[in-house]
């Protein structure tokens, strides 16, 4: 599986630390069945380093792994806020992307943004990037206006969730929302956004397992979720077709009129 996602390069950030918290998170990243990692550092002005930082410590922590014996790829990227996108230059921002593509994790604004918003990525786009938005199911702007988000789908922009925000671990509304979008057909990508080995780690199982439990054919497309978009994206390529509309199970009274054929 690819994880696009994550805060594991060290010192950079709100996530790892130190290289040996690096490897520990690795180290879970592996054992959950994920053999790629895209290292995601936040581009913002409150976690401030040179950018010339970013290659270092990816070839730093890829040292460090095979030293470890850790078979996880590690792939370079960031997560850039939307003031960032705005003021950095092309070249800049192509070193930012994920892999050696086009695709540019964005940040979700945590407050209510304003039409900026839009301007921003529809000027990315122009520019020849495409936007991932990483957490959108957790930024006030789209959970009081989902048709925000969906208008943002339909213009080109990929979807990517936060597997704990399925889990429930940002609360009972957010997990509701993310269950509503997987079955509007607008999330392209689970991704852990993992900042550590334990309170934030790595790994899709639980979320897979709400998404099984919640929807009829989840598991027949879990593989487009967590492999195959993100394996394009890695490379560079062009996305599967999608994304998938997920079919809510039936429950309660509807359940019990499918049983005597009232449904």
């Amino acid at each position: 599986m690819v994880d696009l996602h994550s805060h594991i390069l060290p010192g950079l950030d709100d996530g790892a630390a130190s290289i040996e918290q690096s490897l520990d998170t690795a180290r879970v990243a592996e054992a959950a069945g994920i053999d790629t990692i895209v290292a995601t550092p936040h581009i913002r002005d409150d976690h401030a380093f040179s950018l010339d930082m970013l290659e270092d410590r990816v070839g730093v922590l890829r040292a460090a792994l095979r030293e470890a014996g850790i078979a996880l790829q590690v792939v370079q990227g960031a997560e850039v806020s939307l003031s960032k996108v705005a003021e950095l230059h092309d070249d800049t921002l192509a070193k930012l992307c994920i892999g050696d593509g086009r695709y540019l994790l964005v940040e979700s604004p945590y407050t209510q943004a304003p039409s900026l918003l839009e301007t921003v990525l529809f000027e990315l786009q122009v520019r020849g990037f495409q936007p991932v938005l990483a957490h959108p199911e957790r930024s006030m702007t789209f959970l009081h206006d989902r048709a925000r988000l969906e208008r943002l789908v339909e213009n080109g922009v990929v979807c990517s969730v936060t597997a704990m925000s399925l889990s429930g671990a940002f609360g009972t509304s957010i997990r509701a929302y993310t269950l509503r979008l997987f079955a509007a057909g607008v999330v392209h990508n689970i991704a852990s956004d993992a900042h550590d080995a334990t309170r934030r780690a790595p790994g899709f199982q639980r979320a897979l397992e709400v998404l099984d439990s919640e929807f009829d054919d989840a598991s027949e497309v879990a593989g487009w979720f967590t492999e195959e978009t993100g394996r394009a994206i890695v490379e560079g390529r062009d996305l599967p077709a999608g994304p998938p509309v997920l079919n809510p199970r039936a429950t309660g009274w509807k359940r019990m009129k499918e049983r005597v054929g009232l449904a």
